[in-house]
Protein backbone atom coordinates (compact mmCIF):
# COMPACT_ATOMS: atom_id res chain seq x y z
CA UNK A 1 0.00 0.00 0.00
CA UNK A 2 2.87 2.37 0.97
CA UNK A 3 4.61 1.54 -2.41
CA UNK A 4 1.64 2.63 -4.29
CA UNK A 5 1.29 5.78 -2.41
CA UNK A 6 4.98 6.60 -3.55
CA UNK A 7 4.42 6.16 -6.83
CA UNK A 8 2.07 8.06 -6.86
CA UNK A 9 4.25 11.15 -5.47
CA UNK A 10 7.11 10.24 -7.67
CA UNK A 11 4.82 11.07 -10.87
CA UNK A 12 6.52 12.76 -13.67
CA UNK A 13 3.57 14.52 -15.09
CA UNK A 14 3.70 16.33 -11.12
CA UNK A 15 5.38 19.06 -12.76
CA UNK A 16 4.40 23.01 -12.68
CA UNK A 17 4.12 24.07 -16.62
CA UNK A 18 6.26 27.23 -17.63
CA UNK A 19 3.43 29.41 -18.23
CA UNK A 20 2.11 29.27 -14.62
CA UNK A 21 5.48 28.90 -13.01
CA UNK A 22 6.11 32.61 -14.54
CA UNK A 23 2.60 33.67 -13.26
CA UNK A 24 3.50 32.29 -9.82
CA UNK A 25 6.95 34.34 -10.00
CA UNK A 26 4.98 37.47 -11.42
CA UNK A 27 1.73 37.26 -9.38
CA UNK A 28 2.56 35.66 -5.93
CA UNK A 29 -1.41 35.30 -5.26
CA UNK A 30 -1.49 33.02 -7.87
CA UNK A 31 1.29 30.69 -6.94
CA UNK A 32 -0.50 30.53 -3.26
CA UNK A 33 -3.95 29.92 -4.84
CA UNK A 34 -2.02 26.95 -7.50
CA UNK A 35 -0.74 25.68 -4.01
CA UNK A 36 -3.60 25.58 -1.98
CA UNK A 37 -5.89 23.93 -5.02
CA UNK A 38 -3.16 21.30 -5.83
CA UNK A 39 -1.43 20.02 -2.91
CA UNK A 40 -3.56 17.09 -2.16
CA UNK A 41 -3.34 15.73 -5.88
CA UNK A 42 -0.20 16.83 -7.41
CA UNK A 43 2.62 17.51 -3.86
CA UNK A 44 5.55 18.47 -6.39
CA UNK A 45 3.52 20.60 -8.53
CA UNK A 46 2.36 22.90 -5.50
CA UNK A 47 5.69 22.77 -3.87
CA UNK A 48 7.08 24.56 -7.19
CA UNK A 49 4.10 27.08 -7.27
CA UNK A 50 4.75 27.93 -3.87
CA UNK A 51 8.70 28.16 -4.43
CA UNK A 52 8.31 30.68 -7.14
CA UNK A 53 5.52 33.13 -5.54
CA UNK A 54 8.34 32.88 -2.56
CA UNK A 55 11.08 33.73 -5.42
CA UNK A 56 8.51 36.62 -6.58
CA UNK A 57 8.15 38.60 -3.62
CA UNK A 58 11.59 38.11 -3.00
CA UNK A 59 12.97 39.54 -6.24
CA UNK A 60 9.66 42.81 -5.87
CA UNK A 61 11.62 43.16 -2.31
CA UNK A 62 14.71 43.28 -3.61
CA UNK A 63 13.61 45.81 -6.83
CA UNK A 64 11.96 48.20 -4.06
CA UNK A 65 15.05 48.36 -1.61
CA UNK A 66 17.31 48.97 -4.73
CA UNK A 67 14.38 51.71 -6.07
CA UNK A 68 14.41 53.49 -2.89
CA UNK A 69 18.34 53.72 -2.58
CA UNK A 70 17.99 55.15 -6.04
CA UNK A 71 15.29 57.80 -5.40
CA UNK A 72 16.33 58.43 -1.51
CA UNK A 73 19.54 59.47 -2.76
CA UNK A 74 19.11 62.06 -5.35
Amino acid sequence: MSDQLNTENNNSNDQLETGLKVLAFCIPLAGAIIYFTSKEKSPNKAKQACNFALYGIGFGLVVQIISYVITGSM
